[in-house]
């Protein structure tokens, strides 16, 4: 199985970097393939909206998010993390939700795991985290869950189908036991969400 983590910061080595790699770590200690993306390394121009993807199928932009489209189809799981900018996500995780509309037609991203994360400084994060819900749910996407019996202790680190975390300066997240628990677990629920789907 490929997991695919998104990491829609502007900040290199940000909060957001360090909960989506805690979560493919986990996730790769169980088994599966992890890669990861750093949209602030990319040239991802946004949608212009000229709608002729729903002609050809494909993205007429000649950029980065080429190669992540590639990425996308090819995964089994995905995970898109973002911090809060302005009570939403940040711009270039905003271009990327935009520019997969070229798969909205035909759902080729139906039936993937899905699982969000979301860093924010003090407000926003249910807003932003409901953002990206929705944008798995607009393409039929799964929200990872963990399948079997769950401890007190497991069910508490545990947030439907992600990740909500608070921090300010860089880096600061790492302190957050909390938070870097709920990370393992989201990479935990993604591996077991598939292995529960490869099962039927």
């Amino acid at each position: 199985m490929k997991l695919l983590g998104i990491v829609c910061s502007p900040r290199t080595n940000g909060n957001t970097e360090v909960l989506v790699k805690e979560a493919l770590d986990t996730a790769r200690n169980l088994g599966a393939e992890t890669e990861m993306i750093k949209v602030s390394d990319l040239n991802i121009t946004p949608c212009d909206g000229c709608e002729s993807c729903d002609i050809t199928g494909e993205c007429k932009i000649e950029d980065d998010m080429q190669d992540i489209y590639t990425k996308l189809l090819h995964s089994d799981g995905i995970i898109f993390g973002s911090p809060v900018y302005f009570w939403g996500v940040t711009a270039q995780a905003k271009a990327i939700i935009d520019r997969t509309f070229v798969f909205r037609r035909d759902r080729r991203l139906r039936n993937k795991v899905a699982g969000a994360v979301v860093v924010a400084r003090d407000s926003g994060a249910s807003a932003t985290f409901g953002a990206l819900s929705d944008f798995f749910n607009l393409h039929r996407m799964i929200p990872a869950r963990s399948i079997g019996p769950r401890t007190v202790e497991e069910l508490a680190q545990e947030w439907g189908g992600g990740v909500i975390a608070y921090a300010d300066k860089p880096g600061e997240v790492k302190k957050d036991e909390q938070a870097i628990a709920k990370a393992q677990s989201l990479g935990k629920a993604i591996v077991e969400t598939l292995q529960a789907i490869n099962k039927k």
